[in-house]
């Protein structure tokens, strides 16, 4: 008969339970109740910072006006939530990722410096491109930013470049005694055009700082060792706002053909900063709500290639033909198509998988542009042999196609891009930026209704709108994770629950709509940056919508959202050109550059490499990090206490054991809420409470899933057990017991068949995006040809429930996050039948196609095993 729990053998038990746990960590061991304790911490702390970012995107919808209040105080909170999730992950994980604070401070930094427009954060004076990293978007300008990132995220062909930052900027006015002209003159330019005048002459006029010459001299060097002696530079104006919301195209200067020199290239950089004082740029600036001197100006100095082509790429041709683009291309250099010197050739490309040319139009052609002997260009008469020739043949326009849609998936937007071809055919890419078309500019029709459209009414108000917005396209309905790579470009995407891992094509879809979802998931967040139009939390729109069909979504922003069937022109015409543009607003932009550290989220499989604290560019990448270490520092606090425990209740009798209609043997370690108050010593499955272990079990119990009866194996499988006995033996189950640690809404349940290890983590709460499970399988007494069909099985099985799964030699681990409770209960249900099921099939597995016959009957619901 079982011992009763009395009041003076639990404390006596727990004292040696924290014996036990001490001596097997060197004294360092944090007790699971208050490993949970701190794990529910970061969870709730992480809610927080959500909810704010939430806010903060919705405000950026362009539906609310807010000012510098509303950003300094969201953001301060924000903050607050920040470095509690911090702290608290800190003593979660015992500090094992510092560099997680280092990371923190590090965008708090970037932030502040916005929301103070302070100066640069870096005292870097010139960077070589391969060196730009994330952080400093600002102090090298959109110019050389987005040059870096083709180059270095995209790894397309670039010319070699270096990046005058803002920092030596600030120190050549402060040198040179400009920063207080400056400022005297003022937001009106006190003055007028003669200040302006007296500006530019005084920049011109000015010596470089010492250290500044000295970086610059270094920086010349380095070019000339890359590109020979005889290198010439394009030398530009990037400006810290520069090619972001607005291109300011044409407002500054560039010198091209440059001497690569110090004096040369001093000379020219002189040119670019007294350009930033043209009246034409000022008032510019102004327009778009700039006082004087908050433009900052970086300039980048680009290698100049052999151009025998260049030209021009409008990813979209006008706002009602984004599926085909424009290239311009003419002979020589750029400025013949950018400043509209010649007549170019135009190629139109309808985009795609397999982008067609449409049309060519060739261009007569009568000037080119060219270097000069010296410094400059020339416009010259083009050969006559050459005026009426294509520029570039069709394979040339496709190539350059594919790689212009690349860039505008990257952007998630029509892009307007500068690119140079060589002799040898080679495309090098010069320049990008955001393309804007005039319907997206027209907001004088916002408040026009409108037009009512006579197509059927597919879905009307299900689920949340987390993006609003208006589009078309055809439905792909996702089944796996996997499928993610085959989803067409300008799909409809419907799947079942929402999912970090659609920043995979979020740059290529049209909009998302999911059964299941919460309006503050990462994804949420995700789509929110990106402007994608979502619905979450429909219920049924995978059945509702049928694959390859072209529906019409509009979600505005007041929560209503209609799917209609086809295409509704009219209505989506109308809804682009009544889209309010709160872009021309100084604190929307301010806001908006300020997110660009706090939403998108970098980080996305758990289980790859670069998932580090290090990667971390976001406050999103910092939660995701976060949570997805939080679990795992859970599941090895409990695994490594729920060995202790069993080691223990080896020797000792158990406080409590579960007593089901399985035959196998388990104890519980209730953290609270997770056992009925009025169980005894020995707990029914009636008297469990914890939601998780009980969905686990049900599947466990399902009828048919488990037999009863012995399966032989065969002598080779017999002699692999017998080699691999001890190995797996000391997995952590000892006397025959299998170990549950629960609460309410949490398990980590450890498990033992014959020679099958498993572990199972899971906490499953009112909010999905708290929600996670971990699986963890490994074992079997076969050979390895047996155990990898087996691992092939459970992997084809576990995917069709959206588990993220990676395989090591024998060892199966699969991941689930962000998902409702009740999905929750559902999966864990059919993961432990599979955690039954498989551990019958050693005998079973000979070929691949036994394990796929044998996984299409598990997801029929036939448990049956041949023989």
């Amino acid at each position: 008969m079982a011992p009763s729990s009395s009041p003076t053998l639990l404390p006596r038990l727990f004292r040696r339970l924290r014996s036990l746990w001490r001596s097997a960590t060197g004294g360092r061991a944090v007790e699971l109740p208050v490993l949970f304790a701190r794990f529910q911490a970061v969870l709730a702390a992480k809610n927080r910072a959500l909810e704010i970012i939430t806010d903060m995107g919705e405000k950026l919808g362009g539906d609310y006006l807010f000012d510098i209040n509303y950003t300094q105080g969201a953001y301060a909170l924000l903050f607050e939530a920040m470095e509690d999730a911090v702290s608290a992950f800190s003593r979660l994980t015992d500090n094992r990722y510092p560099e997680l604070a280092e990371v923190l401070a590090r965008i708090d930094g970037l932030i502040r410096r916005m929301l103070t427009s302070a100066g640069p954060g870096s005292n870097k004076l010139v960077l070589f491109h391969d060196d730009i990293t994330w952080d400093l978007a600002g102090e090298v300008g959109g110019k050389n930013y987005q040059l870096a990132v083709l180059h270095n995220e995209l790894k397309l062909r670039v010319p070699p470049a270096f990046a005058i930052s803002t920092a030596a900027f600030d120190e050549y006015l402060q040198h040179n005694g400009l920063t207080g002209q400056l400022a005297e003159m003022g937001d009106e330019t006190a003055g007028g055009e003669a200040a302006l005048a007296a500006m530019r002459r005084a920049v011109l006029a000015g010596s470089l700082p010492p250290d500044f010459a000295k970086a610059l001299a270094a920086a010349v060097r380095k070019m000339r060792s890359r590109c020979g002696r005889h290198c010439r530079l394009a030398v530009r104006s990037s400006a810290d706002e520069e090619d972001g919301f607005f291109s300011f195209a044409g407002q500054f200067e560039s010198i091209l053909n440059v001497d690569c020199t110090e004096s040369a290239v001093a000379a020219a950089y002189r040119r670019v900063v007294a350009s930033l004082f043209q009246p034409d740029a000022v008032a510019y600036q102004r327009h778009l709500g700039y006082g004087l001197g908050r433009v900052k100006m970086a300039v980048a100095c680009v290698a100049m290639i052999e151009a025998e082509v260049s030209g021009v790429v409008y990813t979209a041709a006008a706002a009602n033909e984004r599926d085909t683009m424009l290239i311009s291309a003419a002979w020589g250099l750029g400025p013949g198509v950018v400043d509209g010197l010649t007549d170019a050739d135009l190629y139109t490309v309808r985009k795609g998988e397999n982008p067609q040319l449409l049309s060519v139009r060739v261009g007569r052609k009568e000037l080119m542009v060219v270097r000069s002997e010296d410094e400059g260009t020339a416009t010259v008469a083009t050969p006559v042999e050459l005026r009426s020739k294509s520029c570039l043949t069709e394979s040339q326009v496709l190539e350059l196609a594919r790689r212009a849609m690349t860039i505008e998936a990257f952007y998630k937007g029509p892009q307007d891009i500068e690119w140079a071809m060589d002799g040898q055919g080679r495309c090098y890419f010069l320049q990008t930026r955001g393309l804007r078309l005039g319907e997206e500019e027209d907001a004088a029709s916002a408040a026009a209704p409108l037009p009512p459209e006579d197509l059927p009414v597919l879905m009307r108000n299900r689920g949340s709108v987390v993006q609003h917005g208006a589009t078309a396209g055809r439905v792909f309905i996702l089944q796996h994770v996997d499928d993610l790579d085959r989803v067409p470009r300008g799909s409809i995407l419907v799947a079942r629950h929402d999912s970090p891992h659609f920043v995979r094509v979020i740059p290529f879809v049209n909009a998302i709509i999911t059964d299941l979802g919460t309006p503050t998931s990462h994804m949420a967040s995700i789509c929110r940056e990106f402007a994608i139009p979502t619905v979450v939390n429909t219920g049924d729109a995978t059945t509702v919508l049928t694959a390859g069909q072209e529906v019409t979504l509009v979600a505005d922003s007041g929560g209503d959202c209609t799917v209609l069937q086809g295409v509704a022109h009219e209505l989506l015409r109308r809804q682009r050109r009544g889209a309010a543009n709160m872009r021309q607003v100084y604190e929307y932009r301010r806001q908006k550059y300020i997110m660009r550290y706090i939403a998108p989220l970098n980080l996305v499989n758990p289980l790859e490499e670069e998932f580090t604290a290090q990667r971390c560019r976001t406050f999103n990448d910092m939660i995701r990090f976060m949570h997805e270490m939080s679990v795992q520092a859970l599941v090895e606090g409990a695994v490594r206490q729920g060995n202790g425990l069993l080691k223990f209740f080896g020797r000792q009798r158990a406080v409590r054991r579960l007593k089901i209609d399985l035959p196998l043997k388990m104890l519980l370690v209730d953290l609270g809420g997770g056992v009925a108050k009025e169980a005894g010593a020995e707990v029914t499955f009636d008297e469990l409470t914890s939601v998780p272990l009980r969905a686990v079990l049900q599947g466990m119990m399902h009828p048919g899933v488990w037999h009863e009866e012995g399966v032989a194996l065969r002598g080779r499988d017999l002699m692999a057990s017998m080699t691999r006995a001890a190995d797996l033996g000391n997995a952590g189950a000892t006397a025959g017991y299998n170990v549950a640690v629960v609460s309410r809404e949490y398990v980590n349940l450890s498990l033992r068949f014959g020679y099958h290890f498993s572990m199972l983590d899971c906490y499953c709460g009112d909010q999905p995006r708290n929600n996670h499970i971990f699986f963890r399988f490994v074992g079997g007494a076969a050979s390895i040809t047996s155990r990898s069909l087996r691992l092939r099985l459970m992997a084809t099985v576990l995917a069709e429930y959206d588990y993220v799964l990676k395989i090591t030699g024998d060892l199966l681990v699969a991941r689930l996050s962000n998902i409702g409770s009740d999905e929750v209960c559902r999966i864990l249900n059919q993961t432990g039948r599979l955690s039954v099921y498989v551990k019958q099939l050693d005998a079973q597995l000979d070929s691949e196609e036994s394990a796929d016959r044998l996984a299409r009957e598990f997801l029929r619901g036939n448990y049956t095993i041949q023989p």
